[in-house]
């Protein structure tokens, strides 16, 4: 017995043992520093910078096992196969294998550059910035040229940007430029975490050279999707200034970085406005008088003609969008019959400025239908009443209501039941009870179906009048109140408003005994303010202005119906209590744009002064700076601020990109340096900060 029992332990220790056994896997011994050193170059076939290569294998040797990560958008071949081919790379333990499907070009350098793309097995660890030359001549191509990739907007450094060189002859089209679509570029490079870059293999002749930012990794660029950059002339490597180059040491958690000073070329990348035929994408219209129309191409719209059927034309009132992209239609009838006699669905013919496949204009005429639907202005949803969501909601009320008279008839049925055993009847079924007529006068069960109101119901009804307040609390005196309209407005009558400044009165001062102060709102004297109000063109945005005092406390009435819009709504009563800013407790920035002596500067040029936060947000802006002017910037927070300028160069008050086709660069921006503390202007609490501002200088910077 007892040799039976030692068996079948034996037999169950083996079965654990298998078991461990099967599910044992290999892994790296616990403990040990991390591993966080990149794989290292042991060996190359053939060598590195080899010269007259006729194979079409090249294998490179590691000193640990290696694997590739997104190959397919870091590994960059330069210069490209004309036919778009890519050599494919395959991983060998410690080797990685390119194999080229065709045979080069020859007498060609060649650059493999491997981006992140191989790292180690282990820990992930990335070879960056690691590239293999090789020529297929006897020879190697080894001119250098540096530069440096920016954003256009920011002036940060750009990552991973793409630089292509092209033979400065490829494009020959002199009024477009068509050279990144159509040409195929002699050597490709890529910046690195500084935004550097250093191209290694290029001949001496003149280039043509491009940079882009490829967001989807297709290595090609896409107008309107990628950031692009380019230069003005063709540059060649024997002609250009010298620069220095190092790698400053690891610090940190900080690898070595790259170094070039001064950079050769400079590259402001934009995203440029694609290229596009004029349009028309869509039109809606999402109130009953106003009609949208959207176009492709962002630019203004050259409309030439819009009527509509059964509308007086003489009803349209055009307001265009900012970039010129979306044309808004307002319809404003003489009365208010007119306006609710509205179709609810408009015909309209227009004819526009579009272009041909040659890019000549033509005259493009389509017909548009424009349909209003139905929202109940007092739903919380405001879904459009159609026939299904009426459907829809009948359907749920008639379940409720079958709900209701179920709890209903159930309460009566337990009262019911109870009353006939107190008679000592024998028990009846639910149909039974209800069959008796003689408990009906006994049971007292209110069944009056009492629906209980909803939310919405016992909300007031809103009034369709559409408004905003564009004013802050305390109030910048500098800006005034703003009030923006969701429709036109059709008058004002300004007569009735009310400003009024509050101040105090004598009983308001408080005496010796405390306790006996009466409340602030006993002892306030009113005191009429004079005041302006202005309407832009649009009439959508109304400003009312003041001499405000410091730290000064108003009162605003607008009494209802001071306001109609072109749809004959009214506003409600508003009013408001505020407070004026006092700039005492605000800092002030004094701008000295001093004049200009042509140089680097545009003679006809105004400027955009923006003073922004370290986060690049905008707290105050000037439009239409001019040379030796100075501009104040008042009730600014204390806090540390920036200066960024834009030279304005159509002078239409905004940053313009550029055109990579039309070969315009984007309007240029530079940040305000002090030498002493950088772009660092600090605003304190009553303290007036000047801030020079020598345009010739800060433009003559590349």
């Amino acid at each position: 017995m007892m040799s039976a029992i030692r068996i079948r332990q034996a037999l169950f220790a083996a079965a654990i043992a298998s078991l461990f056994v099967q599910c044992a896997s290999i892994a790296q011994p616990q403990g040990g520093p991390r591993d966080s050193l990149p794989p290292l170059v042991v060996g190359t076939t053939p060598a590195q910078r080899s010269v007259g290569f006729q194979d079409r294998r090249i294998v490179l040797d590691f000193n640990e096992y290696v694997t590739l990560r997104d190959q397919q958008k870091e590994f960059l071949l330069s210069p490209p196969a004309p036919n778009g081919s890519k050599p494919t790379l395959t991983v060998k333990g410690r080797s990685v294998q390119v194999d080229f499907p065709e045979p080069l070009d020859s007498n060609t350098t060649y650059r493999l550059d491997f981006g992140n793309a191989i790292a180690d097995n282990n820990e992930g660890n990335r070879l960056g910035n690691s590239a293999f030359i090789f020529s297929t001549g006897p020879r190697l191509d080894t001119l250098m040229m540096s530069g440096l990739t920016r954003d256009a907007l920011s002036r940060d450094s750009v990552i991973g940007a793409m630089v292509f060189f092209f033979d400065a002859a490829a494009d020959s089209v002199a009024a477009y430029d068509s050279t990144l679509f159509n040409a195929r570029p002699d050597a490709i490079f890529r910046s690195d975490s500084s935004g550097y870059f250093l191209a290694d293999i290029l001949k001496d002749k003149a280039y043509r050279i491009y940079a882009i930012l490829d967001k989807n990794g297709n290595q090609r660029y896409e107008s309107g999707t990628d950031y692009v950059a380019m230069l003005d002339t063709a540059c060649n490597p024997t002609r250009m200034p010298d620069f220095d180059m190092w790698i400053e040491p690891a610090f940190g958690r900080r690898g070595p970085r790259r170094q070039i000073e001064p950079p050769q070329i400079y590259f402001d990348l934009f995203l440029e406005e694609p290229v596009r035929r004029q349009t028309i994408l869509g039109s809606s219209r999402p109130e009953r008088q106003k009609l949208e129309i959207v176009f492709n191409a962002i630019r203004p719209a050259g409309i030439v003609s819009f009527t509509a059927e059964g509308i007086d034309s003489t009803w349209f009132v055009r307001e265009n969008g900012i970039k010129g992209d979306t044309v808004w239609y307002w319809i404003a009838p003489p009365t208010a019959e007119a306006a609710a006699a509205l179709p609810d669905t408009i015909r309209a013919q227009i004819a526009y400025v579009s272009q041909d496949s040659l890019w000549n204009d033509r005259l493009k005429a389509e017909e548009l239908t424009f349909v209003h639907r139905i929202v109940d202005p007092n739903s919380r949803t405001r879904r459009p009443t159609t026939a299904y969501a009426d459907s829809v909601k009948q359907a749920k009320e008639a379940r409720q209501k079958a709900k209701r008279a179920a709890r209903l008839q159930k309460r009566w049925i337990k009262a019911a039941r109870q009353i006939s055993r107190r008679r000592g009847d024998p028990k009846r079924s639910d149909a039974e009870l209800l069959a008796d007529s003689t408990l009906f006068e006994q049971v007292s069960v209110d069944t009056t179906q009492v629906e209980k109101p909803r939310r919405t119901d016992e909300l007031p009804v809103r009034n369709p009048f559409g408004f905003e307040v564009m004013a802050s609390n305390p109030l910048n005196p500098e800006n005034h109140i703003r009030l923006r309209f969701a429709y036109p407005l059709r008058s004002v009558d300004d007569s009735r408003i009310q400003l009024t400044k509050l101040s105090e009165g004598q009983s308001a001062r408080p005496s010796r005994d405390r306790q006996t102060t009466q409340p602030d709102s006993a002892q306030r004297v009113e005191t009429p303010e004079p005041f302006t109000v202005e309407l832009d063109t649009t009439r959508r945005l109304l400003t009312i202005r003041a001499e405000w005092g410091a730290d000064d406390e108003y009162r605003l009435l607008i009494p209802d119906s001071v306001f109609r819009n072109i749809a004959f709504q009214a506003n409600d009563t508003l009013q408001s209590t505020f407070k004026v800013a006092d700039s005492s407790k605000f800092g002030t920035v004094i701008l000295d744009l001093q004049p200009v002596s042509g140089g680097s500067v545009l003679p006809d040029a105004e400027y955009i002064l923006e003073l922004q936060t370290r986060e690049g947000k905008t707290v105050q802006r000037v439009r239409h700076a001019l040379p030796g002017e100075r501009y104040t910037l008042r009730y600014l927070p204390t806090a540390t601020y920036r200066l960024r300028i834009t030279e304005d160069r159509n002078r239409n008050g905004e940053w313009d990109t550029g055109s990579l086709v039309q070969r315009r660069q984007p309007e240029r921006i530079r940040f305000w340096t002090h030498p002493a503390t950088g772009r660092n202007i600090q605003a304190r609490e009553n303290w007036d900060v000047a801030v020079p501002v020598d345009l010739n200088e800060l433009f003559s910077q590349p």
